[in-house]
């Protein structure tokens, strides 16, 4: 009887192992790094290394990994000046075991990751990781040096809107 138990527990433990968890990413500054240059510009520095550690273990064990980033989904060839990949192009270039990518286009990701039944999210920006705690999802705080967030989202912005002036 002692070992039909324990052959129980074994099973209903495994069991319990299928269950996959749902991991999320943000892009920008979580899993690729920039850093602000002497003119207050961002350039692209390469992967964040300790982050796509992280994701890899977590495809290991078994779970669903995803990218969420507030990005617009690419419509059109990348400026000269941008030497960052695209989500898509660093799942290929760093072999990266991300299943899916979502886009919010400037939105908070909240919504999108309750959606999606994400349990985890990282990211770098302080008001994703309280819109996320506050909906039920628990976040970390990936941090990063200076206002390069703030400096990044405020570049883009300035680029996209100039692009807009000039088709109207």
């Amino acid at each position: 009887m002692k070992q039909i138990l324990t052959e129980w527990r074994k099973y209903i433990a495994e069991e319990d192992n299928l269950e996959q968890n749902i991991y999320s990413f943000d892009f920008d500054n979580t899993l690729i790094r920039y850093q602000t240059l002497e003119d207050g510009d961002v350039e692209y520095l390469g992967p964040h290394e300790e982050n796509i550690a992280l994701l890899k273990d977590l495809a290991a064990q078994g779970n669903k990994v995803i990218i969420v980033t507030s990005r617009c989904k690419p419509t059109r060839p990348k400026y000269d000046w941008d030497k960052a990949p695209t989500p898509e192009e660093a799942i290929q270039e760093f072999g990266l075991p991300v299943e899916e990518v979502h886009y919010t286009y400037g939105n908070l990701k909240a919504d999108k990751l309750m959606e999606l039944g994400v349990s985890k999210h990282w990211d770098d920006d302080d008001d994703e990781v309280a819109a996320a705690w506050a909906a039920g999802i628990e976040a970390v705080a990936v941090p990063v040096e200076g206002e390069v967030t703030q400096q990044l989202r405020d570049k883009w912005c300035d680029v996209l809107s100039k692009e807009e002036e000039e088709t109207n």
